[in-house]
């Protein structure tokens, strides 16, 4: 069983694989019984009441396995004030409903982990899509959170590659984020690059997916 925890698809491979599939907006779709999480990209917003409200409605819902993608993106056009104000906002839902957060980060992390200090959450953060190098890693490792790795690890060169090589085992997931490639693919390069079988790395995501998300199939 392959869990892929960050994707923007359907997925198409039901038997196999368990996804969360991750919504920004149009949180209905959590009605349907889909596992997904349900949050506000930093990309999207241009207020924050109206589509909060709205998040808030869906967000309690038990097949919502966690809050996100949220965060912070200093390359996107966003005002930078209602970023912050926004995952804040995010930050203390995750506390209120003990639901997981997946956090998108770009070019930010000095200040996210200044609200991070500021705004300690109370349940598992998980940084997705991560691409940086060791020092970047050691500094979220050290609070505790998750790094999720997607196809960058393809790139046995990328920083991505390297961090995952060492991590402890129990604080990695993977994911495909918006990559068109099976998921299958991300654990056969995870255990390539860590030098296990994949039904090692199989076993250990199940482990972790298990501890962070509450969720046994």
């Amino acid at each position: 069983m392959y869990f892929n925890i960050h994707t923007h698809y359907s997925a198409n491979e039901a038997d196999s694989t368990v996804s969360i599939r991750s919504f920004y907006s149009d949180f209905a779709h959590a009605s349907s019984g889909i596992l997904c999480s349900l949050g506000l990209h930093p990309w999207y917003l241009k207020n924050y009441e109206q589509p909060l409200k709205e998040l808030k409605q869906f967000v309690g819902l038990p097949n919502v396995l966690a809050i996100g993608e949220c965060g912070l993106d200093k390359v996107c056009q966003t005002d930078w004030a209602l970023q912050i104000a926004v995952f804040r906002c995010q930050i203390k839902l995750a506390n209120e409903l003990n639901k997981p957060l997946i956090i998108h980060c770009v070019r930010a992390f000095d200040e996210f982990l200044k609200i991070i200090d500021e705004n300690p959450p109370a349940v598992p953060v998980i940084v997705h899509g991560f691409n940086k190098k060791g020092g970047i890693s050691e500094r979220l490792l050290e609070k505790g959170m998750y790094l999720s790795f997607g196809a960058a690890i393809l790139n046995k060169e990328s920083p991505a590659a390297g961090v995952l090589k060492l991590i402890r085992a129990d604080k990695f997931f993977l994911e495909t984020d918006d990559a068109d490639i099976p998921i299958g693919d991300i654990y056969r390069a995870t255990a390539a690059i860590r030098e296990i079988s994949e039904e090692a790395v199989i076993l250990q995501v199940q482990q972790n997916f298990a501890t962070v998300f509450k969720y046994n199939k």
